[in-house]
């Protein structure tokens, strides 16, 4: 049994198998590596200018850029991140005590990060 798939935005009417999109895949596929034969007779290259120095530069840049994003966790991370710090929170409280409640503190951590001892 073939699966159909409707293009809603283009042609509503017009129904798509996934034989005819499997042969216009080859079709693109047999078109790219022949324009890649017929192109290889012919090379261009560059030469070196203030131009093409400027645009390696700004190039490169934008890569940098790119490269400190990557490492960078996403926004639906970060959330995902919160929702298992919460959960591990709740199933510890309920853990540690099914009624009882937990100790408050004014100021539980510094500024740096650390404990306070218990000051009463």
């Amino acid at each position: 049994m073939l699966s159909v798939i409707f293009i809603p935005s283009w042609f509503p009417s017009l129904p798509v198998t996934s034989t005819q999109l499997l042969l216009a895949g080859g079709v693109l596929l047999f078109f790219v590596g022949l324009m890649i034969g017929i192109g290889r007779k012919q090379r261009v290259s560059v030469q070196r200018s203030f131009f093409t120095d400027e645009l390696m530069i700004y190039l490169s840049r934008i890569a940098d850029a790119v490269e400190r994003q990557a490492d960078e966790p996403t926004l639906p991370q970060i959330a995902d991140m919160i929702d298992r710090r919460i959960a591990e929170a709740t199933a510890t409280a309920a853990a540690a005590g099914a009624g009882a409640a937990p100790k408050a503190r004014a100021m539980p951590l510094s500024m740096f990060g650390r404990e306070y001892p218990d000051k009463s």
